[in-house]
């Protein structure tokens, strides 16, 4: 069986069976990183020099995706730790890179933290500092909405230096570091989301990765395409069990005997959610194509998609909502649990507008690179 094989069978078999009982208790367990270790998929993004599986970006998109369609919360955790351990792999130190072993094989799992309370999107405005001492630095600030903070040996930390921005590998039990579960939030209510409060937190110089002036530009840059790549998956996968859920609905008989998907209104909603999330899933598909044979115009594909499938999960999880009526409005239903997920797809990575933004930015770029006549 393959690696792919393997997860899916995790997937639709013991997560599949559990995954509700998840979502009710606000909390994904935690052996979860025990079981997707075994299926190679938190290896994915580390070269094999490494103890890594080296999955192309199309085969862990499609990963991302799967585990959508069960749980955002779940999928979330292919997002930061492929986010992070890809980092470390490409700029991390060389005892950085010595330790990715235990995160490829699940014994540690990593966490992305760049969020602060007045630094969600605008990560110019980061107000967590890293003061250089004799022996390496010592960081002090409070990063927010941490996707399995609450759950993490490893995380990836944004912060002001003298010398520019910069990111630091901090592990939670290092002196100064405090994790606090987060708030409860409508969406990703099982993602272990946490508060990592940092004082004075002292780290040696190999933990630097990259070097000062180069964190948000190259580390969280690239680490940031790569997750908004896996959110585009992963809002394929969140839309299409809304779809299935939506369908399922409209086909059940009503008090009348007519059944919803014999109404032309709600035809218009099946007809407009499907064209939605097809064409999502080919831009994300484009876009890890894009990744995989290091297309100049590659970052343009992964904005387009990321913009394209949140807005998809959002229309998908909105129709599913209004088709199930008063059953949609259940607190603990699923139709609630995806409705609050598509709305998280929208912020996550970078919310609507800043995507937007950043994407009309690449268009015109890529417009007046063009040849004349070609394409304008």
């Amino acid at each position: 069986m393959t690696k792919d094989a393997e997860l899916r069978a995790l997937a639709e078999g013991e997560f599949a069976a559990r995954v509700a009982g998840w979502e009710r208790a606000g909390h994904v367990p935690d052996d979860v990183g025990e079981h997707l270790a075994a299926t190679g998929v938190l290896g994915a993004l580390v070269p094999a020099r490494y103890g890594g599986t080296a999955w192309t970006h199309q085969r862990y998109g499609e990963a991302n995706r799967l585990l959508g369609t069960l749980s955002s919360s779940l999928q979330s955790l292919l997002t930061v730790h492929g986010m992070v351990t890809h980092a470390l792999a490409r700029w991390g130190s060389a005892e950085a890179r010595s330790r990715l072993g235990e995160l490829t094989a699940g014994r540690e799992l990593a966490a992305f933290a760049l969020s602060e309370s007045v630094s969600g999107s605008d990560v110019r405005s980061l107000t967590s500092w890293a003061e250089r001492g004799p022996s390496g630095w010592r960081l002090t600030g409070t990063k927010r909405w941490i996707c399995f903070g609450q759950l993490a040996d490893v995380f990836l930390v944004f912060a002001m230096t003298e010398s520019g921005d910069a990111a630091f590998v901090v592990r939670r039990d290092d002196p100064g570091v405090r994790i606090i579960p987060e708030a409860a939030t409508a969406g990703f209510r099982a993602a272990r989301l946490a508060v990592l409060e940092l004082d004075r937190c002292a780290v040696g110089s190999e933990r630097l990765v990259g070097r000062p002036g180069f964190g948000l530009t190259q580390v969280g840059g690239r680490a940031l395409t790569l997750g908004r790549l896996w959110v585009a998956f992963g809002s394929v996968g969140l839309a299409q069990s809304c779809v299935q859920a939506t369908l399922a609905r409209a086909d059940r008989a009503g008090a009348a005997g007519r059944r919803l998907k014999d109404f032309q209104l709600l035809r218009g909603l099946i007809s407009d959610t499907d064209v939605a999330v097809r064409g999502a899933h080919l831009l994300a598909v484009s876009a890890a194509s894009a990744l995989d044979a290091s297309s100049e115009w590659a970052v343009s594909e992964v904005l387009a998609a990321k913009l394209a499938a949140s807005r998809a999960a959002s229309l998908a999880a909105s129709v599913s909502a209004q088709v199930h009526g008063a059953e949609g409005l259940l607190a603990d239903g699923a139709v609630h649990h995806r409705l609050g997920d598509a709305r998280v797809m929208e912020v996550i990575e970078g919310n609507t507008q800043l995507v937007q933004d950043l994407l009309a930015e690449q268009v015109i770029a890529r417009w007046r690179a063009a040849p004349e006549g070609a394409n304008r």
